[in-house]
């Protein structure tokens, strides 16, 4: 043995050495620490496996549907346009959506627009008819596998079959802090029950049920007064786009400390149907009525029952642009003079629930709900008819103010 080598193995036998472990995207590489060789120097005493830095990067398949998915989607596509981004690739799978002119035409949805326009190849969604049993996964000469799949307003529940498609894991944003408010309408439930406080929270999917999933990470929102479903849904999205950006940069430390859903704790969030927007006038107030507009009052108006004062026949109409009248500091003069003496008659304590009064200055229809209070209406539709102003609808329908009701 030459010198040279000898000197190198004695060097080598008195160092003290320790085993260092590192996990990074699914590597593993183990080595022994010399702090006095050049890091030029061989290491014959080394075990590693040779780590590409390609392999930090992920590949995203996302899953979408509506308006409150499109934020989530644009955030992962500007956190994928940083230097030294961890994303290597976004992929979309989105349904196409009705045209109103026919039902036989369809149209790209927004979500499917945005991916378009920032050239990202997108894939359709199943079949309302056929399910996941008739549909194909996608498939992509330059993707052996994505690294997650993110579901955000979706639709679809995905079988476990396709969720162990993913090599880390398939993930979900739901708007509410969950296990509060499972189900499809957690913004309606939010607004309807006067919430103060929201949020948004991301959970591993769950192959047997909707919205069950280990909870990988929250943020709680305060709930601004007066919300919309709209602005609610974008406020809501934007800290839903931020959080989804920091599980996938930061999922190792996520799924070690992913929380358990406490069962004792589910709420639902079902539906509100169109039938639940027909406003009960004997029973409801002017807050609640005002609330479910907000809530849901862009899927389903809030209806009424109307009788054609010529023919006697019941109709159904919309209420549009609802609001609360504030009266309770009003004296019958002070309503007067406030431009509801037309007809001669003012709302009251005796007013009977669903009674129409025209207020002039506002152009709006004043109705009275079961606790006395007033719901403002500033435009109604009749079914298969355009929308009319309260003040077209006063004048041309023979509304008699305080004496008039809607059912």
């Amino acid at each position: 043995m030459s010198r040279s080598l000898l000197l190198t193995w004695a060097r080598c036998r008195n160092q003290t050495t320790s085993l260092s472990t590192s996990t990074k995207s699914g590597w593993t590489s183990l080595s022994f620490n010399r702090p006095h060789m050049s890091q030029k120097a061989t290491r014959p005493f080394s075990v590693s496996t040779i780590h590409n830095k390609d392999q930090d990067k992920v590949k995203i398949l996302f899953f979408g549907s509506d308006s409150f998915s499109v934020p989530h989607l644009e955030a992962l596509i500007q956190e994928k346009s940083k230097p030294g981004s961890i994303i290597e690739r976004i992929d979309v799978v989105s349904p196409k959506e009705r045209t109103k002119k026919s039902k036989r035409d369809a149209e790209d949805s927004p979500l499917t627009l945005l991916a378009k326009a920032h050239n990202l190849n997108t894939y359709p969604s199943p079949d309302r008819k056929g399910g996941f049993d008739n549909w194909t996964f996608p498939k992509d000469k330059e993707v052996d596998a994505w690294d997650y799949g993110v579901v955000v307003s979706f639709g679809w529940f995905l079988p476990d079959d396709v969720i162990t498609r993913f090599k880390r894991a398939g993930i979900n944003v739901h708007p509410s802090l969950l296990p509060k408010y499972r189900g499809s309408a957690p913004l309606q439930r939010a607004i309807l029950n006067q919430d103060q406080t929201t949020g948004v929270t991301v959970q591993l999917l769950d192959p047997n049920e909707f919205d069950a999933g280990k909870i990988l990470a929250q943020a709680e929102v305060a709930l601004p007064e007066n919300s919309t479903y709209r602005s609610l849904e974008a406020l809501l999205a934007k800290k839903g786009g931020e959080l989804v950006v920091n599980v996938i940069n930061s999922y190792d430390q996520c799924r070690r400390d992913a929380k358990t859903q406490d069962p004792t704790k589910v709420t639902k969030a079902n539906k509100i149907s169109r039938e639940a927007c027909k406003v009960q006038w004997p029973t409801w107030t002017a807050a609640r009525t005002e609330r479910l507009h907000r809530a849901n009052g862009f899927r389903y108006p809030i209806t009424a029952a109307w009788t054609v004062q010529d023919s006697g026949k019941v109709l159904n109409i919309s209420l549009f642009d609802l609001f609360r009248v504030d009266s309770t500091n009003s004296s019958t003069t002070q309503l007067k003079n406030a431009g509801y003496a037309a007809d001669g008659k003012t709302p009251s304590a005796t007013s009977a629930p669903g009674t129409i009064f025209y207020h002039g200055p506002s152009e709006s229809l004043h109705v009275t709900c079961s606790d006395g209070s007033l719901l403002g209406v500033k435009a109604v539709q009749f079914e298969g008819k355009k929308r009319l102003s309260a003040k077209d609808f006063h004048n041309g329908y023979h509304v008699h103010s305080g004496s008039s009701r809607f059912e």
